[in-house]
């Protein structure tokens, strides 16, 4: 399928719109992601399979100006004794993308704005903030994908266990990498039992068929492009 992408400003923000050429109204993810540059890798094989095996939708990014800061859900202590702590600023980010961003996307272009059309996204950190998006602000997003993403982050498995009857309805995307708990970092070694009782809970609050979890070969940093395409895929496929 033949798309567009371009950027709109707003405010001071610039949005990246990736749109498929159709008039028809369409699903809208919104990538969590350092910029959108990011997603050159994929967009291509994305475009080619949307009309066939999957369904056309919007992807929207708003590049983080600081990673740590936007994506982290509450201040935590660094990964390592001489790094800065996490300042904890992904409840700003996601009030500015329900906020400001999805009015802004809705008014411009023909969307399906229901929490089941709309999704959120991201890798690592992103990943992370991705699945918390989904906790705090269920009456938005119904679609979330946690691709090897940071759930060692300190008090998270807390959270879920506490949050869960908030998404039901919603579907959820996880991956992870067979090599990303072969480390010696304390917190981040935790990464492969964080997931699974991620799918677990999900699992439990969503129904299995709701619910996805692959396993990807090598570590925390192979095939990334190839990762979120294999999440995109899972959330677009026509069911």
């Amino acid at each position: 399928m033949k798309y567009d992408v371009g950027a709109l400003p707003l405010g001071a923000h610039a949005v990246a719109v990736f749109r498929p050429r159709t008039d028809a109204p369409l699903p809208v993810l919104y990538l969590n992601a350092a910029r959108p540059g990011d997603w050159s890798g994929y967009l291509p094989r994305l475009a080619a399979e949307m009309g066939k095996t999957l369904r056309p939708a919007m992807l929207i990014c708003v590049g983080a100006t600081d990673w740590d800061r936007d994506f982290s859900p509450w201040p935590a202590p660094g990964l390592y004794l001489d790094s800065p702590p996490f300042f904890g600023g992904a409840d700003a980010r996601i009030a500015l993308l329900c906020s400001a961003v999805k009015p802004f996307i809705d008014a411009r272009f023909p969307t399906l704005p229901d929490r089941a059309n709309t999704g959120i996204l991201g890798y690592s950190l992103g990943g992370l903030a991705a699945l918390y998006a989904l906790y705090r602000r269920p009456d938005v997003f119904g679609m979330a994908g946690c691709l090897s993403g940071s759930l060692w982050y300190e008090g998270f498995m807390d959270f879920q266990r506490a949050h869960a009857e908030r998404i039901a309805g919603a579907r959820a995307y996880l991956s992870l990498g067979r090599k990303e708990e072969r480390t010696r970092h304390p917190r981040m070694s935790r990464i492969g039992a964080c997931c699974e009782e991620t799918h677990a809970l999900l699992s439990a609050a969503l129904g299995r068929d709701r619910v996805a979890f692959v396993h990807n070969p090598g570590g925390h940093g192979t095939d990334v492009d190839g990762r979120m395409l294999l999440g995109l895929r899972w959330l677009l496929t026509f069911t």
